[in-house]
């Protein structure tokens, strides 16, 4: 009893530490919310010239469309949450040996880092967005089962973000650097999640392959189901694919986490 009152005392200070860091970074919350409105403006523009004369493609209309890469874009910006980024630092300053001394676990303390950046870039980023674009914007209007879907969904989606940049984080113990990491899987998940393109328009061969990949739980899946592409039993065999990717993803976090320990090397003070 006393172990889970420290533990949670714990992460309690964790999550606090983490809401005021990510809150005293307001001017890089700006950019983010700048650049995302500006990217999906382009792809908007881009959208629209492929419209012009048609009534819709494969199912998507322009509103629907429209609807779709909102809703990706925004849920794109939770998926970034930079623990990749100070769980290596942490590695490279050999900071890790100190974190197995706590009585929190070292990767249990990163990814509750990634809560409070994550409500931040929700309450500043996203919903000032969305309800621009719910005034300005042509949208769809899902309904009560697809918006339920689609929470469940998203949570599932977001954890998955977490796990895979433990995942890059961990690769601090095999490179000395992992900005290029960080970078390829920033593009590999915006393409492959159905962020820019929804899966279903692109070629029979490249969808088959893609919807077998963990990104397509993390944008495509999500949107789908807010947009009642995906329905009753459709709908329940795509988040129970999501569970079954995070359950993969903790296993292999898991085990990366204990074969860095038997071969990693400190880098620093």
């Amino acid at each position: 009893m006393t172990t889970l009152r420290v533990q949670a005392r714990g992460y309690g200070a964790i999550l606090g530490a983490g809401w005021r860091t990510a809150l005293a970074y307001r001017g890089a919350l700006m950019l983010t919310a700048l650049t995302t409105a500006l990217s999906l403006a382009v792809q908007l523009s881009v959208w629209n010239a492929v419209y012009d004369g048609r009534s819709g493609i494969q199912g998507y209309d322009a509103t629907t469309m429209t609807t779709y890469l909102l809703a990706g874009n925004l849920l794109a910006v939770l998926l970034s949450n930079q623990i990749d980024d100070t769980l290596s630092g942490d590695i490279y300053r050999g900071d890790h040996v100190v974190g197995l001394l706590r009585p929190i676990g070292f990767l249990g303390s990163h990814a509750a880092v990634a809560l409070p950046y994550l409500a931040v870039r929700l309450t500043l980023v996203v919903l000032p967005l969305l309800g621009f674009a719910l005034v300005f914007v042509p949208l769809a209007t899902p309904t009560v089962a697809g918006f339920t879907w689609f929470a469940v969904s998203a949570v599932l989606a977001t954890t998955l973000g977490i796990l895979l940049n433990l995942l890059v984080g961990l690769a601090g113990f095999i490179t000395t650097s992992t900005w290029g990491l960080r970078y390829l899987k920033g593009t590999v998940v915006a393409f492959c999640s159905g962020q820019l393109v929804p899966l279903e328009l692109m070629p029979a061969a490249v969808r088959g392959v893609m919807e077998w990949l963990p990104f397509a739980a993390m944008v495509n899946t999500p949107v789908r189901l807010l947009l009642g592409r995906l329905e009753g039993l459709a709908a329940l065999h795509a988040v129970g694919v999501q569970l079954l990717w995070v359950g993969l993803g903790l296993l292999v976090c898991v085990f990366a986490w204990r074969g860095a320990l038997k071969r990693g090397e400190v880098s620093g003070g």
